[in-house]
């Protein structure tokens, strides 16, 4: 088995070309707490440093055991209670892994837990000891990670914010993209070369003048991405359709907005590129006018295949088919509904029909996942659900809200899939 359990530590090693890939996910074994007697009246908190230290330890503890060094990671999400605590976080994270863990972006969602963090990695490795087939360096630390390997640079990067001023959800995401093109230049990529965002928005269904916050940020995207074509290099030749990155749009506890952003660049002549649609659904750039004036700009999934494998970013999925939410009120049917929705995303059927053959995937190729829960209250139901079908995969439950308000669960998730597995 390729998926395993250590110590609150849920965590894939997969092989592809000349690497492993490790996705990692974790939370503090306990919930440990302390006595803060600041206000006189000894009350109980949670201890912060005891946590982070005790999941950090154990992650560290995993990668060493698996043969992955400190400089492996290429991204790192902290999921946090209080992100006033993230620099108590930085702090003891360089001290057990004596360097940033590849592109970092702290995010203000309380776990489902109650455990004060959780965190996933998305780490690499040397298939083969000794071939120097894998290079992966830190342009901007805690940042901007690059990652090259069989034939392909990967651009990782997280915490990517407005600049101080622009006020109101368009400005300040307009400014946060532009501050992710301004990076994937340095660092020689394009715009059109990224293949998975995850936008965090804080209170994203809240009202913002006449309109709501969600429906800001979709038009600050939609201004942003109107002059790029995206993967144009990495089409199939019969692929029709609109072309966009995977993405999450997800709501967070503060009121800022913070980007993370994959990105490819290949000169070979085998890598394919696609985004994936669901037949089932109507793609998100097509949504009619009730939903937003302008529509989400990203594709379900986004598939990169070579004739070592495949990666599939999918993204943020929830209870839609076509374009109607399905299951008001109800936890456990919107999470089955979502979860094959999901699995008829990745398919080899729907692969196939995107222009990418030969690749057989279904909800056991998942590496790890995350599960946006609304209400903690729905937990269980939810939890019970996804252990059931999708078993040891590496799974993050966060509380946060989700675009619609009848929407009561939202899942992503990451594929590797061999050829002809």
């Amino acid at each position: 088995m390729r998926h395993k359990t250590e110590r609150c530590i849920a965590y894939s090693v997969v092989p592809l070309g000349a690497t492993l890939q490790l996705l990692l996910t974790g939370e503090p074994e306990e919930l440990y707490t302390c006595c803060d007697d600041t206000q006189g009246h000894g009350e109980t908190v949670a201890d912060y440093p005891r946590q982070i230290r005790n999941l950090l330890e154990n992650v560290y503890n995993v990668c060493k055991k698996e043969g992955f060094s400190n400089q492996a990671a290429m991204m790192c999400q902290f999921f946090i209670a209080d992100i006033s605590k993230s620099e108590l976080v930085r702090q003891i994270a360089s001290e057990i892994f004596q360097n940033a863990p590849g592109a970092v972006t702290f995010i203000p969602q309380p776990p489902a837990s109650g455990k004060v963090l959780a965190v996933e990695i998305w780490a690499i490795a040397e298939r083969y000891p000794g071939k120097h087939q894998v290079n992966v360096t830190t342009p901007l630390p805690g940042q901007v990670t690059i990652a090259e390997f069989d034939g392909m640079r990967w651009f990782f990067g997280g915490s990517f914010r407005s600049e101080p001023l622009p006020v109101g959800a368009y400005a300040r995401s307009l400014s946060a993209f532009q501050q992710l093109e301004k990076q994937l230049k340095k660092n020689k990529f394009k715009l059109g070369e990224t293949v998975r965002t995850w936008i965090y928005q804080g209170h994203l269904v809240l009202p913002e003048g006449q309109t709501q916050r969600y429906k800001e940020l979709n038009r600050a995207r939609t201004d942003f991405f109107a002059a790029t074509r995206f993967l144009k290099r990495y089409l199939p030749a019969k692929f029709q359709g609109g072309v966009y990155p995977a993405s999450t749009g997800i709501g967070t506890d503060d009121m800022d907005v913070v980007i993370g952003a994959v990105a490819v660049d290949s000169k070979r002549k085998d890598i394919i590129a696609v985004p994936l649609e669901n037949p089932n659904q109507t793609s998100a750039f097509d949504y009619g006018a009730v939903y937003s004036p302008q529509s989400p700009k990203f594709a379900r999934a986004m598939a990169v295949a070579s004739p070592v494998g495949s990666f599939i970013f999918i993204s943020g999925t929830a209870s839609i088919t076509h374009s109607e939410s399905r299951y008001p009120e109800d936890p456990v049917r919107q999470t089955e509904q979502t979860l094959d929705n999901i699995a008829a995303l990745i398919s080899g059927e729907n692969l196939a029909a995107h222009g990418i053959d030969g690749f057989q995937s279904c909800l056991e190729n998942l590496e790890c996942a995350r599960v946006y829960v609304k209400r903690s209250g729905d937990l269980e139901g939810i939890r019970n659900v996804c252990e059931r079908r999708l078993q040891d995969v590496p799974i993050i439950y966060t509380i946060a809200d989700v675009c619609r308000p009848e929407l009561l669960v939202e899942i992503e998730g990451f594929a590797v899939v061999n050829k002809d597995e």
